[in-house]
């Protein structure tokens, strides 16, 4: 059943729509009438109610796709504009829905998945701002300018986790982090797909001369499109810095194997030569007189020393240990 608030300077009035699958009248009011119908509904239903109200039928059918991209139409008596509406449960798991909004003469129509314009609704109910001193288009505006709120969230999470994965991989770069890197990646690639297109409708809505936009009201739609260029801006700066924080994940475990590649070249460098006299005493040549000496060992053992000794202090000399 669909929720009906008719407004005006100084009178609110909310209520249901009519019971069963009676059509919910657009006019009978001097106020701004606003019909939030809720999804889901049954599609006969809906095509009912967009030929009862005599809108073009293209327009129920742009209602009916939830799969649509972000688009902008204009007929003789009504402006559509579709796009995506984001709910924010989680900042790897965030989820998408269809948002559909008619403006016509007397009041605009949206229908969505959930309760997304608790706020428009309140500042309607509250008198707050110029809503309710202006007309269906403004109200169109903001139930526009409502639905981007959760991508504002989104990114300002977003900026959020970024600078903490960029310290763990600072300090502890794990295979973990990477695989959060790619998840966000993706979802911020989801987020970009249903910006692209809203940026051109909007581009294409401001730039109509439709006389359902009063022009008193257009600064404020220009506005809402600078929020959506903002945000694709946005998308395209985080979306460079998740390709960053990638590469420093690639350039630490780069440095660390090149320190264990260090190390083990410094310990096989130190043993070289101590191999080399090992290899030499161990031949089994008879005539070798340094075996049949009393200090032959202990002066071996103290030439590798005094060898691994060296070893170490050259090393340290020249930094490479």
């Amino acid at each position: 059943m669909p929720l009906i608030i008719d407004y005006g300077l100084d009178l609110v009035q909310t209520s249901s729509g009519p019971n069963g699958d009676n059509c919910p009248e657009l006019k009978g009011s001097e106020f701004v009438r606003w019909i939030s119908i809720a999804q889901p509904i049954k599609p006969s239903l809906l095509r009912a109610w967009v030929a009862d109200w005599g809108f073009h039928p293209h327009v129920a059918m742009d209602l009916l796709d939830v799969d649509a991209r972000a688009n902008f139409e204009e007929y003789p008596n009504e402006i559509y504009l579709d796009m995506h509406a984001l709910k924010l449960d989680h900042l790897d798991q965030c989820e998408f829905s269809q948002l559909g909004l008619v403006l016509h003469q007397n009041g605009v129509i949206s229908l969505q998945f959930g309760e997304i314009f608790e706020e428009v609704s309140s500042r309607i109910e509250s008198n707050l701002g110029l809503i309710r001193s202006k007309g269906p288009d403004y109200l169109f505006i903001r139930l526009v300018d409502a639905a981007l709120k959760p991508y504002n969230q989104y990114f300002e999470h977003l900026e959020d986790l970024l600078r903490e994965l960029e310290l763990e991989l600072v300090h502890r770069p794990s295979q973990r982090v990477v695989v959060r890197i790619l998840n966000i990646k993706k979802q911020l690639g989801q987020v970009r797909r249903r910006l692209t297109p809203l940026r051109e409708a909007m581009g294409s809505l401001e730039a109509s001369t439709h006389p359902l936009i009063k022009g008193e009201n257009r600064p404020y739609l220009r506005d809402v499109r600078g929020k959506i260029q903002a945000l694709y801006e946005r998308s395209d700066s985080q979306r460079s810095l998740l390709d960053s924080l990638e590469n420093l994940y690639l350039s630490s475990v780069g440095q660390r194997t090149n320190e264990v590649v260090r190390t083990l070249t410094v310990f096989s460098a130190i043993f070289m030569p101590l191999t080399f006299i090992v290899g030499l005493y161990g031949m089994n040549f008879k005539s070798m007189p340094e075996l049949n000496w009393v200090w032959g060992y202990p002066m071996v053992l103290i030439l590798m020393a005094l060898v691994a000794a060296s070893m170490v202090l050259w090393m340290r000399q020249k930094k490479f240990w």
